[in-house]
């Protein structure tokens, strides 16, 4: 993932096109004619090795050699032989970007039996030069007056960017928006993804100021899914950002991309987008449907959404779709009621949604649609129309749109029919406002609002407080995982599970082990009671094994054992169904536990597991021996606070089981929360745990209790989201006053000490950080200081117990915030005022320079106003340079950390 030197593709002064000719069936020819037709400002040149002098009036060369300047951007349309030497030519002449629309690469192979792309990829390494493609689209920028593409109609100038996977979804995509009226401020495709990658141009959208929204076209995910996924988080933390993601897996990949306990991987790429704060849409249609209601909407105030039609046959198609998907609809003041009863008719409705009567004209739509938009308790609006003489459909339009352009709620419109509805529709896309075919694509477009608007709200949750709590068994529990393939084998055993679990405070139920027949007799007779025998042997001791049921491994169990001889005769026949399907060798022996019946418990499957792409994940479901478990999967990333495992909980089946069933919902939810946290802070500590799965667990009046459970191990996996840095963290002492602290970094629990701090800083403090007088943060501001991806940025604070010793409270913050490509940190520090003098400024500049420095961050920067003379002496002292920007009025400090190794890095600097 790298910006390093794409404003070459978004923004060149010159451009080159390889393989142009004026043949209609030249691509090369199509592409350049585009871009004189789009109006390119810039230089451009054809390049053709046959002769010609010009192509459709542009000069043309026969090769790199003859060019009269090198281009910023290099578009190739030649045969794909002769891609990988036209890229080493480029990048021996310094020519640092290319985009490649030539298909077909991965299929053709070199003299030395390599794939053409793979020969693009070796030619273009030695020299830096970055590659968009193959087999891509090309690229439109109506800001730049670029048509860098083969598409047959140029775009319209918006606000939406798009990116996709697929050049012929692109042009489809093209046609339908201008169709509607719709802009974009840049739309291109990767295609075959040799260089520049997904995360790399997200980035790159993520900070352009003309975009206001992303739609993201995907197959898959083609390289590092911790990039991607942080990529996404941090543009959707700005932007609206949408993801069209096709289910299709070739039958030859399904293996290889399998995820153990999950038959079906869709489900975790929806869990990856939504805690990246995407909103993922299923279909073309919709994708088509989201463009809309991202290029015509307002920002969301709310979920609650009115409906009104002139009939209730639309209504009510449109509000069982909303209720269905998890809608509201909003409930009516009484003062808007009264207002629509002396409006409207007797007959008609004046509850939502709201039913004019078929007799209703443009007026009364027009009036009830302002109603609407005054009751404090709707936030959108959707108007339905159905044609009819009283009611035209353009003059409704006219008057709806002029009441939609007076407020600032949303205001959707769905105009049915065709014959007479096309003109109504033209009238509202030439008003930018959304409007739709049908109730049910009007109410589906809303929801895409309404997710993006509730994965924000997940992301900005802030989790219970930070006690500084730390798991005790924490260096026995990596022990007792390194003992594991010391012994040769992937898995532990039942009782070195139980083992791990306890460790990390998770209660298993007793269990005593036994080799035979006699021995587990003898196990049942010291518990005494009712027991349960599970025999143990090379399958069930991994996770997730079942058939395709969900529901093999009761085969393996023999409950209700009362008495002694039950124990016996049961024990034989399991010994003799086990010994029929494994050898001596997978045989493990039995383990012997008191059965828990009768105490009203619900069963709960839970555990994690590993993605081929994605990673380690979560999973909480239905559990127990019998239930299609595999049916019932809530998926979640790690690392989970305890908001988000709340959150995972809440969003489950089970949670409705345990809603109905409880006598105490709320410290249930917490328990399993607790426990969710507990299994996300051991794939943390322990990486080399491949999987995990504990069932049953039991829930009941008396708590949890782990059952049944397996684990495996392999070489460390890699989360998707970059873990809390808990190996940052240090103990250190105030410089005055001795007090006790410590340094580490910020997470989101810290939230409510951070807004303390900040509401204990003097407004000059204030005006010094921020250069301006400011109010009290909001609290997502307070979510986006706190809870950070440490991929990106790292903010470290002093924390102190209070001095009444209720909690910790923090002294002070710094934060450095790093660019894409790793060049530039930028950092700010604020102290609490009554601190001045305990040398936190040194403690905490300090550790940001040294963290900066060994992730090889080249240069640490940043600014202050003149007057505060405080951190221009820190900063002297640290051995940053100073200076004074007469522009800006700040003085800049900057301290380089390491030397640049690549030519791009050193121009970077020098910007």
């Amino acid at each position: 993932m790298s910006t390093r030197y794409l404003k070459r593709f978004f923004k060149p002064r010159s451009i080159a096109v390889f393989g142009a000719s004026e043949r209609e069936d030249s691509m090369g020819g199509i592409v350049l004619r585009n871009l004189i037709d789009s109006g390119f400002e810039g230089r451009l040149m054809a390049v053709n090795s046959k002769g010609y002098e010009q192509v459709n009036g542009i000069a043309c060369y026969s090769g790199v050699a003859e060019l009269p300047e090198m281009p910023d951007l290099a578009i190739i349309c030649s045969p794909p032989e002769a891609v990988a030497g036209i890229i080493r030519k480029l990048g021996a002449n310094m020519v640092k970007a290319a985009m490649i629309l030539t298909g077909g690469l991965s299929l053709h192979q070199s003299s030395h039996a390599r794939s053409l792309r793979e020969e693009v990829r070796e030619a273009a390494g030695p020299y830096g030069i970055r590659i968009l493609g193959p087999d891509c689209m090309g690229m439109l920028v109506p800001g730049s007056k670029m048509n860098a593409s083969y598409s047959h109609i140029n775009i319209l100038k918006g606000k939406v960017a798009y990116v996709g996977q697929s050049g012929l979804l692109g042009t489809a995509m093209i046609d339908w928006a201008n169709g509607q009226e719709i802009g974009f401020s840049h739309f291109l495709t990767l295609g075959d993804g040799v260089d520049v990658d997904l995360p790399s141009i997200i980035d790159y959208l993520a900070r352009d100021p003309w975009t206001h929204a992303i739609l993201v076209q995907m197959d898959r995910v083609i390289g590092d899914a911790r990039s991607f996924v942080s990529a996404l988080r941090s543009a959707s933390r700005n932007k609206l950002v949408l993801v069209l993601k096709s289910n299709l897996v070739l039958q030859e990949d399904a293996p290889k991309l399998r995820t153990p306990g999950i038959p079906d991987s869709d489900v975790v790429y929806d869990a990856a987008l939504r805690r990246a704060g995407a909103v993922r849409v299923e279909s073309a249609d919709e994708l088509f449907n989201a463009l809309e209601t991202l290029s015509r909407m307002k920002p969301m105030r709310g979920e609650r959404l009115a409906l009104l039609c002139n009939g209730m046959g639309p209504n009510a198609l449109a509000t069982d779709r909303l209720l269905k998907n998890g809608g509201q609809l909003a409930r009516l003041s009484e003062e808007t009621e009264q207002q629509l009863t002396e409006l409207l008719p007797p007959e008609a409705r004046v509850s939502n949604p709201v039913d004019l009567n078929a007799d209703a004209n443009p007026e009364r739509f027009a009036e009830v649609t302002r109603l609407l938009t005054k009751d404090p308790n709707v936030d959108a609006v959707l108007v339905i129309h159905a044609p009819t003489r009283l009611a035209d459909s353009v003059k409704t339009a006219e008057q709806v749109i002029s009441i939609a352009r007076k407020t600032p709620r949303n205001v959707l419109t769905c105009w049915m029919g065709r014959y007479s509805a096309i003109a109504a529709r033209n009238a509202c896309n030439a008003a930018g406002i959304a409007t739709f075919l049908t109730p049910e694509e009007a109410i589906n477009a809303f929801l895409h609002m309404v997710d993006y608007h509730r994965n924000q709200r997940v992301m900005r949750q802030t989790p219970a407080p930070f006690l500084g709590q730390l798991v005790p068994g924490r260096e026995q529990a990596a022990a007792l995982i390194d003992a594991v393939p010391r012994d040769e084998r992937d898995y532990l055993t039942h009782a070195e599970v139980s083992t791990l679990l306890n460790l990390y405070e998770i209660p298993t139920s007793r269990t005593r082990y036994a080799e035979d027949i006699p021995g587990v007799v003898d196990c049942a007779r010291q518990m005494g009671g009712s027991v349960a025998v599970k025999a143990l042997h090379s399958s069930n001791v991994y996770p997730f094994s079942y058939d395709e049921t969900g529901h093999q491994r009761w085969h393996d169990l023999a409950l209700d054992l009362y008495s002694i001889s039950e124990v016996r005769h049961s024990t034989t026949k399991l010994a003799y169904r086990v010994n029929e399907l494994y050898g001596n060798e997978q045989l493990f022996g039995y383990a012997v536990q008191q059965m828990k019946r009768g105490f009203q418990s619900m069963q709960i499957n839970v555990g994690f597991t590993r993605d081929p792409v994605f990673g380690p994940l979560m999973i909480f479901g239905v559990g127990g021996y019998t239930v299609d478990v595999l049916a019932d999967r809530n998926v979640m990333l790690p690392p989970l606070n305890l908001a988000l495992a709340k959150e995972m909980v809440r969003s489950s089946r089970i949670y409705r089981i345990i809603a109905e069933n409880s006598y105490q919902v709320e410290r249930d939810v917490e328990q399993i929360s607790g426990l969710l946290v507990s299994l996300s802070e051991m794939l943390v500590d322990i990486p080399q745990l491949k999987a995990l799965e504990i069932n049953p667990l039991l829930l009941n009046k008396r708590g949890l209790l782990a059952v049944d459970y397996s684990a495996t191990v392999d070489e460390p996996g890699r989360l998707s989201i970059s873990p809390y840095p808990e190996h940052l963290t240090e103990q250190i002492t105030l410089k005055r006053s001795g007090r006790p602290a410590i340094l580490r970094a910020v997470r989101g629990e810290d939230e409510p000490a951070h807004l303390e701090f900040y509401n204990q800083l003097s407004p000059e403090s204030i005006r010094l950080r921020y250069f301006y007088s400011r109010g009290v943060p909001t609290h997502d501001e307070l979510a986006n200081w706190t809870q950070i991806d440490y991929d990106r940025e790292m903010a470290f604070i002093v924390s102190a117990p209070r001095l009444d010793g209720k909690g910790y409270e923090t002294l002070g913050v710094v934060r450095a915030v790093t660019d894409a490509d790793n060049v530039r940190a930028e950092f700010s520090v604020v102290i609490r005022d009554d601190l001045q003098g305990e040398g936190l400024g040194i403690i905490l500049m300090s550790k940001t320079i040294d963290y900066c420095r060994s992730r090889g961050t080249l240069e640490l920067s940043g600014s202050t106003l003149a007057s505060n003379k405080g951190m221009q002496a820190l900063a002297r002292k640290l051995g940053f340079d100073i200076s004074y920007n007469a522009e800006e009025e700040v003085v800049e400090m900057k301290m380089q950390l390491n030397e640049p190794t690549e030519d791009w890095q050193i121009y970077r600097l020098q910007q």
